[in-house]
Parts: C-alpha cells; sequence; structure tokens
C-alpha cells in the first residue's frame, strides 16, 4: 500500500477526536453500515430462505461479541442506527434470525436505507436530484455518499446532538470522506486497513478502542 493511501488510512480511523471527550452523561450516537461492516460478508443475494445467516458474520463467537459491544452502547443510554444502501426489510429480517430487534427502545433504534430495489442503484429520484443539485453526477457510489449523509443528517435532527456525538461507521472510503467533508469528523472506515483486517473483525476492534476512550 502506497503512502498516500496509508496517510487516508490512518485518518479515517482516527481517534483524536474523541480523546477529548470527558462529559460521558453526553447521548452519543452509534450508525453502522451493514454490510462489510456489522459483517465479514455481503448479504447482497441473500433470500429470505437462507436459514444460516450466522454465516454472514463469520461464526457465532464474533456475532455474540459484537451483540456485547450494542448492548454496552444502549444500556449506557446511547442510540444505535444502521444506514445502509440495502432494502430495510432485507436486513429487519436478517437480523431477527439473529435475534437482534429492531424499533424503538430496542437494540436497533431504526434502519435508514432503500425501501425498494431500484433504490439500491439510483438513490435519488428526478425531483430528490433537483432539490439537492446532483443533477451533474452519474456515478451512483458518490450519490449514494451524499445519501448517506443525508440519513446522517436526520438522524442527529431526530436525536436533538450535535454533529460530534455521531460515530459513523462504514467500509466505503467514498461514504467515509463524503460525511467527514460535511462535518461528520468521528468516522471511521472499516476495511482497506494496514492491518488486513476488514469488516466486522476490525469493527470489533475500533468498538473496543471507543468504548474504552468513552468509557462505556
Amino acid at each position: 500500500m502506497d503512502n498516500y493511501r496509508r496517510m487516508f488510512n490512518k485518518s479515517f480511523n482516527d481517534l483524536s477526536f474523541i480523546q477529548n471527550i470527558t462529559n460521558t452523561s453526553d447521548k452519543f450516537v452509534f450508525v453502522f453500515d451493514f454490510d462489510l461492516t456489522l459483517t465479514t460478508k455481503s448479504s447482497d443475494g441473500i433470500v429470505k430462505s437462507f436459514s444460516n445467516y450466522i454465516e454472514l458474520f463469520d461464526s457465532e463467537l464474533k456475532l455474540e461479541k459484537l451483540k456485547l459491544y450494542l448492548e454496552k452502547i444502549k444500556r449506557s443510554g446511547n442510540i444505535i442506527y444502521i444506514n445502509t444502501r440495502a432494502l430495510v426489510p432485507n436486513i429487519i429480517h436478517i437480523l431477527k434470525n439473529v435475534n437482534v430487534e429492531v424499533g424503538e427502545n430496542k437494540l436497533i433504534k431504526e434502519i435508514k436505507g432503500s425501501t425498494k430495489i431500484r433504490q439500491i442503484d439510483v438513490p435519488f429520484n428526478n425531483e430528490e436530484l433537483d432539490r439537492y443539485n446532483l443533477k451533474t453526477i452519474s456515478d451512483n457510489k458518490i450519490l449514494w455518499g451524499v445519501k448517506k449523509v443525508i440519513y446522517l443528517n436526520e438522524i442527529k435532527e431526530n436525536e436533538n446532538i450535535p454533529i460530534s456525538n455521531i460515530f459513523f461507521f462504514d467500509d466505503s472510503i467514498i461514504n467515509i470522506n463524503t460525511a467527514k467533508v460535511n462535518g461528520y469528523t468521528n468516522c471511521f472506515l472499516i476495511g482497506s486497513n494496514d492491518s488486513g483486517l476488514f469488516g466486522l473483525d476490525f469493527l470489533l476492534i475500533k468498538l473496543s478502542q471507543i468504548l474504552d476512550i468513552l468509557h462505556i
């Protein structure tokens, strides 16, 4: 990996922004992408008849460790969202089959994502492209980076917290970069790192570090 990539990977996983957070009575919101962030494998093509959803998390041990961290976040009075381009009903179905509940006062408060299959590849309709001045952008990866920031903005407003109290985790460098340039300093790239780890393997390490700093 060249020095340019190393520089970006370091900046995208920098914990210095939260080192000075001392008032842990504040509410924090943890926002996770789903595929290759909360999982080690992509859920693309997974159908509702699929039986062993634990495979998406590689092992039951890793899944239980993830749930332990998420439960610590929830018990400490903080909030968890998922911000994904995948179909929301599919993610709810997968989580239900690994005993993770979604909804108000549940482990995951809400999933922001696609409500229609077409939206996975086309995140904005024509009216939205006009509203957000995006008509000149044709790359759907970039458009999804913008869409995820819009979801982050909705979460920030719904929870009535400062932007610095949102922690966003995603495996896409485009999504993380788009969030950072829009003021979301506490963003963490899950994958494409010098450790050779990616997805849930890397997330578990990062969550352990962050929860320790926040005394959660």
